[in-house]
């Protein structure tokens, strides 16, 4: 097996683990009463709408510090 062979068996597995948690996160959604589903559905909503409304920063902008730095 190659280095490619390992990477993609890698983000496959990634893949894999992140639509396992996304199934059981919207299988405990589902699971909510309505009213409980619905506060959370907006309340993620409203997350959405903030962070699309955040300030950009470049990288560039940014102060890189090593772990040396902070002593």
């Amino acid at each position: 097996m190659g280095a490619a062979d390992c990477v993609i068996r890698n983000f496959d597995d990634q893949i894999t683990g992140y639509n396992k948690a996304l199934n059981q996160m919207r299988r405990t959604l589902n699971a909510l009463p309505e009213p409980e589903r619905t506060a959370v559905e907006d309340a993620a909503r409203e997350l959405r709408k903030a962070r699309s409304a955040a300030a950009f920063i470049p990288v560039d902008g940014l102060t890189i510090r090593s772990a040396r730095d902070q002593h």
